[in-house]
């Protein structure tokens, strides 16, 4: 295969979810059905062929829309699979065979472990007690006595524990991703973010000083003399004074701001100017009673405006950001220490990702 047919293949992988392939592949075992029906025509009970070419059509259409949409809905899939669940259940019956009507049966678990796999857990549990409905009255038929029960009951089984066990492998893959990104995203030592947990928060920072034509604070705060406190008491008394530095800041910032560590004994918090206000000397008091060692902080501030031809690079106007707070640290550090000292203020021009009618209200006069 060419490089371009790879890149084609790529792109349809990428453009169909898990779940829309599934549905594909699941709904397209009504084809064989039809056509072993064509060639043994005792293969169905008298007359139901073209109940069956019904079922067809709509396995077909089934795989139209899921080729149109890519990736279906949550309705789309309802839907789709309650339709695909009925026509199994009525293709079961249809078969004259017994052992081929129960083969045909077990396909009823399809839909549900598909669902478990993408769905919400409403949407699961629907389609699946519609499948298990639909298996038991189907395994029960033409049975009498003890054996109703145990076909009831393997039928409930045959759909309900691959339900089950996919639903379990999802939450537990959830459950590490989770767990994973915040391990990616915070600083292990004192559970603050770190540089790339702190950019989606950024981000939104920005387009909401944006919107509100706000100005928005970086604070850089380092703790004097570190070195020494390393050098004298040892890496994990440093830990330790780490630890509780960020806790002193941490106190004092509110929820709408970020604090984050970017490395060393270097940390940083920024938010919207009226939320931070005055918390630099609040930060420098908290730090001096926490522990005894006393921090400098470089502030820089600058006014956001939204400018439809301005960028929307967070990681480039957090660098110019920090690095106007990182010349203001000098300078207290310089003077110093434990103190404040502030940067020229700036213009940011921010163009974040807005609908068409979000662009046309930020450009158009007001009346």
């Amino acid at each position: 295969m060419g490089r371009r047919g790879g890149r084609q293949l790529t792109a349809a992988g990428n453009y169909f979810d898990t779940r829309s392939k599934a549905v594909m592949a699941s709904a397209s075992g009504a084809l064989p059905l039809l056509v072993i029906a064509i060639l043994q025509p005792t293969f169905l009970r008298p007359g139901t062929l073209p109940l069956l070419a019904v079922i067809v059509a709509f396995t077909v259409v089934t795989v139209g829309i899921t080729l149109r949409a890519g990736r279906l809905s949550d309705r789309q899939f309802t839907v789709l699979g309650s339709g695909g669940m009925v026509g199994v259940a009525i293709s079961a019956y249809l078969i004259a065979d017994p052992s081929g009507s129960r083969a045909v049966t077990a396909m009823l678990a399809v839909v549900p472990a598909i669902a478990a796999s993408g769905s919400p857990p409403k949407v699961t549990i629907s389609l699946t007690g519609a499948a298990v409905i639909m298996a038991t009255a189907l395994s029960i038929n033409g049975s009498e006595g003890a054996v109703r029960f145990v076909a009831a009951g393997a039928a409930v089984t045959t759909v309900v524990v691959p339900a089950v066990l996919i639903a379990t492998m999802r939450s537990s893959l959830e459950s590490v991703t989770a767990r994973l990104e915040t391990l990616a995203n915070t600083d292990p030592l004192t559970g603050l973010l770190n540089r790339r947990g702190m950019l989606p928060r950024v981000s939104a920072m920005l387009a909401e000083a944006s919107e509100k034509s706000d100005a928005i604070v970086v604070s850089l705060v380092d703790v004097d003399h570190f070195k020494s406190v390393n050098d004298t008491r040892g890496h994990a008394a440093g830990d330790v004074v780490l630890t509780t530095v960020a806790e002193a800041i941490a106190a004092y910032v509110p929820e709408d701001a970020v604090v984050a560590r970017l490395g060393g004994e270097e940390f940083l918090v920024l938010g919207l100017s009226k939320s931070v206000a005055g918390l630099e000397e609040k930060v420098l008091e908290s730090v001096r009673s926490a522990c005894d060692v006393t921090v400098s902080i470089g502030v820089a501030q600058a006014n956001v405006v939204f400018d439809e031809r301005g960028g929307n690079d967070v990681e480039a106007t957090l660098d110019r950001l920090t690095y106007a707070a990182d010349r203001a640290l000098y300078a207290a550090k310089t003077a110093g220490r434990d103190r404040v000292a502030f940067a020229v203020e700036d213009v940011v021009r921010w163009s974040p990702t807005l609908t068409p009618v979000q662009r046309r209200d930020k450009t158009e006069p007001l009346p």
